[in-house]
C-alpha cells in the first residue's frame, strides 16, 4: 500500500474504540472521505486536532477492498487564531458543520465546495465583521449543492419553491416579500469579510436565517432541524 497525502476539511469524528476514531472529512479530490484513525487518543497521535471544520493535512493508507482508508498521522494546514476563543466565531462554526453534515453527499464532488469552505473559514477566523456570516454561508452554500437561486431581470420577490427570484408574487405562500427578497440580492454580492454589508437589526437578519432555513426545508426532504441554531442565535448581535 502506498502512503498518499491529502488535505481534509473534518466534517464528522465518532468513537470506534476505547483509543481510536472515525472520521469524515471533506476533501479537494474524492469529496467525503472516512478514515480510521488508530490510537487517536494517544497523546502524541495528535487526536485533538481533528475537531469541527479542523483543516488538517491527512497522511494515510488506502487498501483497495476497502473504503475505509487508514491515517498514519495528521498535522494542521491552518491554526484557527480567533475561533476557538470566541462565543458568536464558535457558534458559526458549528452551525455550518451542522448544515454540511446535513446537506453533503458522500460521493459528490468536493474540490469547488472545498475550496469555498477553506476560503471563508479563514475569513471567519481573521474577520472582525461577522454579524451577516450565516446568512451569506447558508445563500452561497446552495451553489454547491445545486439549488442555487436564478435572478431574473427586475426581480423584486424571492419564489423558494421555484429556487428564483421572480418580478411577480408567487400564487402561494413559499416566498419572502420585497424588503427580505432585496436584502439578499444585497448579500449575494458581498465579501464573507462584512466591511461593507448594508446595515440591519437583529430580528431581520434572525429572520434571513430563519427564511434561508426554509428554504433548505423546501429542497432537502430529509432536512432535520438544526440544533445548534439556538446557540448560534443566543449569540446574535448588531
Amino acid at each position: 500500500m502506498a502512503k498518499q497525502i491529502t488535505e481534509g476539511i473534518v466534517l464528522r469524528k465518532t468513537d470506534y474504540s476505547e483509543t481510536s476514531i472515525i472520521v469524515q472529512a471533506l476533501t479537494p479530490t474524492e469529496g467525503i472521505k472516512s478514515f480510521i484513525y488508530q490510537g487517536a487518543k494517544r497523546k502524541n497521535k495528535k487526536g485533538n486536532l481533528i475537531s469541527s471544520l479542523a483543516i488538517i493535512n491527512i497522511e494515510y493508507y488506502q487498501r483497495g477492498d476497502s473504503d475505509l482508508a487508514k491515517i498514519s498521522s495528521i498535522e494542521p494546514s491552518i491554526i484557527y487564531k480567533n475561533i476557538p476563543f470566541d462565543p458568536y466565531k464558535s457558534s458559526i462554526l458549528f452551525f455550518m458543520n451542522e448544515i454540511l453534515n446535513n446537506t453533503v453527499k458522500e460521493k459528490e464532488d468536493g474540490e469547488e465546495l472545498f475550496i469555498f469552505l477553506k476560503n471563508i473559514l479563514e475569513v471567519l477566523d481573521l474577520s472582525d465583521h461577522i454579524a451577516n456570516f450565516p446568512i451569506k454561508f447558508l445563500y452561497r452554500l446552495t451553489k454547491y449543492l445545486g439549488f442555487y437561486p436564478n435572478i431574473q431581470e427586475g426581480a423584486i420577490y424571492f419564489d423558494l419553491r421555484e429556487c428564483s427570484f421572480t418580478k411577480y408574487q408567487p400564487n402561494h405562500s413559499e416566498f419572502l416579500d420585497k424588503e427580505s427578497s432585496s436584502l439578499l440580492l444585497q448579500f449575494s454580492g458581498m465579501n464573507f469579510d462584512g466591511i461593507n454589508d448594508p446595515k440591519i437589526d437583529l430580528n431581520t437578519r434572525r429572520q434571513l436565517v430563519y427564511d434561508l432555513l426554509k428554504y433548505y426545508h423546501i429542497i432537502f426532504d430529509n432536512f432535520k432541524p438544526i440544533q445548534s441554531l439556538s446557540v448560534l442565535e443566543a449569540t446574535f448581535h448588531d
